[in-house]
This record gives structure tokens, sequence and C-alpha cells, in this order.
């Protein structure tokens, strides 16, 4: 046996013999082969040689050329194979080039977008067909489409995953058990539910409790108080810088009157006790003094029977209906930080008791304030009392305080002042203050010294046959007398104009004029402690006592707004019946009027057809279909703009 030549095919030719055929050894892949039988080796036009056992004779000379053939064969098809590596190098160096462009291409866009600013929410154009991903941008494609080359930038390298990688994944995926049909093959299946831990046995962070004496903990509430007094320190210089920019005028405050320049948001309706209202009324406080208020009426504080807070009981307990005490002092805070005024609705003529006496009468009461029978008034006739007679008109549904005791007054005191230091109160509102004696209020401000006090004398107009009578000087005096018992020291609501307003907006203008000129509500005989309204919580809300017109609406508070006294907005109308904006445009009037509740009023007309007044100096109103402007008045000098225009429902002139 010869030893075994490389792999390709081999021809080997020993001496010859005395034949004239001569002898062939071929040798093929390390085998020899013997045969007498003559062979012919032939050449294909790919350079691979092939062997044809036909019954040819070759002889030597024809082997050597088929050697020669073979041979060449070989060196063709290696340099066939050198030119397809040259050409796979070219192909990787295009690439290369490509992804190089395609970076140039996506910085160049960057900076284009960076330069246009270009919104980030703007749509992307969709791909065209032309175009591909590569890379994470965009390449229009200068090849054909039936390019190999696009067909694998386009598409990548695909080959399917081998049997054995399949049966490995196929080995390592997770179980899942089977889909159960019904309870039965639930109950007897070998997969378990997963069983999860009661939520009350995992520890949470956000219920864990620090350890007592932890230095970071205490660090933190160091921390926390540091930063708490940095803030009402600037607060209060804040405050300060603001007041010593105003005018003197502006900063002086009057328990009766406030500044003078006033404007009371009442901040609730009825139904706001359902609500966490101290947290969503909160967040309003920058819109509301951005819009020009300047106070904030605030619901009654106090734990009540009732839930908004009429029917008091512990006046120390001040976790309501309307949110917890911190949440009302955080509300109240955030009233400050933006300069508004918050005014507390305290409840001082009635108290509900939280204890029977023997009895059975609810006469004992409880918290802090442990009051019994001697605090109620003698003549409630519902709630044996042993105090003395009543000061004013009973209120039936509770017991009245008789507030001719030193020691009820004593605790009344103390809980107004604990009010505004403990809990940042400015000014109150007085609830039904035809129950006791404007004397006692006097006492009560005078002790406790808000920055402003309204208080409520809210009884009926005149009537006659049904219709409102034009006179209505009893009403308006009965409400000044209350004004003069507290002397002076507090407002109170104008429920006069209020009413004369329901009639007098229907094409019954002239009730707004008195024989003398003046306004006919309390705002025409004493207009620094008339607080004008055309709405709250009692006559409109969900209550509905006595709702204003709602078609007159803008026109009451176009009356109320340019006019002197104190405006009140009702949170109904400024924030769910869409009258916000029509409403600032008004208070932005009289600001720039500098209208304040002792502005002087001049009426020039006052009939069916419509109401025209100037107010101060620099401001004159319409109201109705009159046809008039400031042109037409002969006792009117100077040049006026007109401000605010809404057709025949009223209109405002400046003068420039």
């Amino acid at each position: 046996m010869l030893p075994s030549e490389p792999f390709h095919t081999a021809l080997l030719f020993p001496q010859a013999s005395h034949s004239d055929t001569k002898r062939k050894i071929l040798h093929k892949s390390g085998y020899l082969y013997k045969s007498k039988a003559p062979v012919c080796c032939s050449v294909g036009d790919s350079g691979e040689a092939f062997i044809d056992n036909t019954m040819l004779e070759v002889n030597e000379d024809d082997l050597i050329t088929a050697q020669k053939a073979l041979y060449e064969a070989k060196y063709r098809q290696e340099a066939l194979e050198k030119e397809r590596h040259q050409l796979l190098e070219e192909l990787a160096t295009y690439k290369l080039k490509q992804q190089e462009l395609l970076s140039v291409i996506t910085h160049n866009k960057k900076m284009a977008i960076t330069e246009l600013a270009e919104p980030v929410f703007l749509k992307k154009k969709p791909l065209d067909e032309d175009e591909i991903i590569a890379n994470g941008g965009r390449l229009a494609l200068l090849i054909d489409d039936d390019s190999q080359k696009s067909k694998l930038i386009s598409d990548g390298p695909r080959r399917k995953i081998p049997d054995w990688m399949a049966r490995r994944i196929d080995s390592v995926r997770p179980k899942f058990p089977p889909r159960k049909i019904d309870f039965s093959v639930v109950d007897t299946s070998k997969f378990k539910s997963l069983e999860l831990p009661n939520p009350a046995e995992v520890w949470s962070i956000a219920q864990a409790k620090p350890k007592d004496g932890d230095t970071l903990t205490n660090h933190v509430a160091e921390k926390e108080l540091i930063q708490k007094k940095r803030k009402a320190l600037e607060r209060a210089l804040l405050r300060k810088s603001i007041q010593w920019q105003k005018t003197p005028e502006e900063i002086k405050l009057e328990p009766g009157t406030g500044t003078g320049r006033e404007i009371v948001f009442q901040g609730f309706n009825w139904e706001s006790c359902r609500k966490k209202w101290y947290l969503d009324l909160a967040p309003k406080a920058a819109d509301l003094s951005n819009c020009g208020i300047t106070a904030v009426w605030l619901p009654p504080p106090t734990e009540s029977v009732a839930p908004q807070g009429y029917m008091p009981s512990d006046l120390y307990n001040l976790n309501s209906s309307y949110g917890t005490q911190e949440e009302l002092k955080y509300c109240i805070e955030e009233m400050h930080n933006n300069h508004l005024l918050v005014l507390g609705d305290v409840v001082l003529n009635h108290r509900c008791a939280h204890k029977q006496s023997a009895n059975g009468v609810w006469n004992i009461f409880g918290g802090k304030l442990a009051w019994g029978p001697e605090a109620i008034v003698c003549d409630d006739p519902n709630f044996q009392g042993q105090g003395n007679p009543s000061s004013g008109d009973i209120f039936h549904a509770a017991p009245n305080i008789d507030h001719s005791q030193d020691f009820v007054r004593n605790d009344v005191k103390q809980w107004l002042n604990w009010l505004k230091s403990n809990i940042g109160y400015d000014g109150w509102r007085l609830d039904f203050v035809r129950g006791f004696s404007g004397g006692y209020v006097k006492e009560y401000i005078e002790a406790s010294n808000p920055a402003f006090a309204i208080g409520e004398y809210w009884d009926s107009l005149a009537y006659e046959g049904g219709n409102l009578c034009y006179n209505q000087d009893a009403h308006r005096q009965r409400v000044i007398n209350w004004i003069n018992a507290t002397g002076g020291t507090s407002s109170a609501f104008d429920v006069t104009t209020k009413g004369i307003l329901h009639s007098a907006l229907h094409n019954q203008y002239w009730r707004l004029i008195d024989p003398n000129g003046k306004p006919t509500g309390v705002m025409g005989w004493w207009p620094s402690r008339a607080v004008t309204f055309v709405e709250n919580h009692d006559t409109g809300s969900t209550q509905g006592h006595w709702p204003f017109p709602r078609d007159k609406l803008m026109q009451g508070y176009a009356y109320i707004l340019t006019h002197p006294g104190t405006p009140v907005v009702f949170y109904d109308h400024f924030y769910d019946f869409g009258l916000h904006d029509v409403i600032t445009e008004l208070i932005d009037a009289r600001k720039r009027a500098g209208v304040h509740c002792r502005s002087l009023v001049k009426i020039y007309h006052a009939n069916n057809d419509g109401y025209v007044a100037g107010i101060g100096d620099t401001l004159v109103m319409k109201l109705g279909q009159l046809d008039w402007n400031p042109s037409k008045e002969i006792d009117l000098d100077g040049s006026w703009q007109k401000f605010v225009d809404k057709g025949s429902d009223y209109q405002l002139w400046l003068r420039m």
C-alpha cells in the first residue's frame, strides 16, 4: 500500500510494460486502484476533474494533459475564492461607511431639531416605502429593491432555530399549571394556588413607626420645625413689606369696615360638608387673590350635630364635616400665603347639649366648656334654662345661650382669642345675631380685635298684597339699630338691598332710589357698615330659601360691585355658574375706579327703563335698556371710556 496523498485527485504512472497499452495506476482520496481497463479523465467548465469509466484507450500524453488541466482548474478555483473574499471585504467597508453616514445624518437632524425648538409631542412622519430603519435612524436607500445588499440590510440574516436549541428551550421553560375547567378539576389538581401572606403581617415602610430616641428621626423633626418657623417669619416679613407699600387708608384695619376696600368671598355652600372642603378650597387661594378678593369667609369649624356646622356642641373640637383641625390650619395658611384675610363663621347664639338632665332634657354641655342649665336663657320654652331672659329672638332648634352670665362671656372671649392665635382666623362672621343683644357682640369684638366682622341680622321686608313695598325704611332701620348696639364695631349684611334688587331688576329700577336721592338699602344710610350680597348658602344653594333671580345675577353683581359698602361674592356663582371671568371683570373695574365702602353715589336716572349712577369721581354705570351714555349727561364733565359693555344688562365707563 502506498502512503496517502493529499485529498485532491492525483494520477501516478509506473515504468512502462512490454505491451502497447501501458499499465495505469489510479490513486484517488488515499486509495490505490489497479486496472488494465482504459480510463478517460476530463475537465469540466468549473475546473473539476471527472473520470469516465468508458472503455477508451488513453495514452500517457493524454493523461499528462488531463493532469495539467486539473491543476489549472484548481488555480482557477483558488482565484475565484480570493475574489469572493475581496468582495466580502468591500461589502463590510461599504457597511461601515454607511453607518458613519447615518451617524452624521442623525447628528445633523438632532442639531436641526434643537435649533428649530420643535416640540417633542409632534407626531413623527411615517416611514416611506423606500426608507428603512438602521441603527435607530432613517436611511434612504439608493439601491434597487431586488438588490441582495438591500435585502440584507432591511431584513438581516435569517436562520431557523436548530432542533437541539428548541429542545433545550423547552426544557428550561417554566411549567405553568393547566387551565382549570371546573371546581372538581381544581380540587383534584396537583398544582396549588399561590398563598400570599396577610397584608397586615407584611412589613411596610409607610406604616413603620420610628423608634423612640432615634437620632435620624429627631434630626428630621428638628429640621421640619426650623423650616416651619423660617417660612412663618418669611410670610410675616412679606406681609409687612406689602403693607409698607400700601397707602395709610389701605393699611388701617377696623372691625366694622376692614380697610374699607374689602371684597369678601363666601368660600362654601350648603353641600360643602359632603367633601373634604378645606383641602378642596386651599388650592383656590392663589386664584382668588389674583381675581381681587381680599377676604375669605369659611364655614363653621366646630363639631356640630348638623353636618353644616350651625348646631355646634364642643366649641374646642374643630374636627368637623369640612375636615380636621390640621386641614383647617393648612387652608388658612394657604389663604395667608396669598395675602387673604380669613373670616370664621362663629355661632354664639345657641349650643347643643351633650347630656340629658334628670328630667330628660338636653341641657348639660360637655367638652372644655362644661356648662349646665344656668347657661341657658330662662324663656327658652324647650330646654328648661335657669339663666336670665333672652335679650333677643329665640332660636327653637337648640338651647339659647344666656350671654348675660359672666362665665359665659369670659369663655366666649377666650374661645375667640384661641381661634385667632392658635388656628389663624382674622375676623368673624356672626351667625343669628338677632338672638342676643349687639352690646354683647361689641364686648366680644373689643376682646378679640378682629380685622373685620359681619353680623347676620336677617328678617323679612315689608310686603303689601303680595308685592314688595317701595318704602323699606323700617327694615333697614332695624339692621342699623343692631349695628348701633355694637357701637359700630361690626358690619351687617344688607338684606334690605338684596330684597329690593329682586324686584327692581325686573324693569322697576325706580326702586333703587329713595325720596332723598340715595340708595334704598342699608347702603343708602350707613354704607361703611353695609355688607352687600345677592345670595348665600341659606338663600341659594340647595336650600333656596330666597334665591336671587337667575337671569338677573350679573345685573345684581354689577350693582353691588360698583357701589359703596363691602360686596360678597358667592362660591357657587364664581366657580359653578361659569361667572368667574365676568365677576373678575367687575372687581377689576371697582379697583381701577378706587371704589370703597364710603364712596359717594349720585343717581342720575332711575325709572322703568333703567338706572344710571356715578360712584366717586371716576366711574359711572348703567342698568337696563335706557338709551344713555356720559356724553348725554350735562352734569358729567371730562372724558369717559367704556370699560364694560353687556348691552341692555349693564355698562360701565371709567374717566380717562
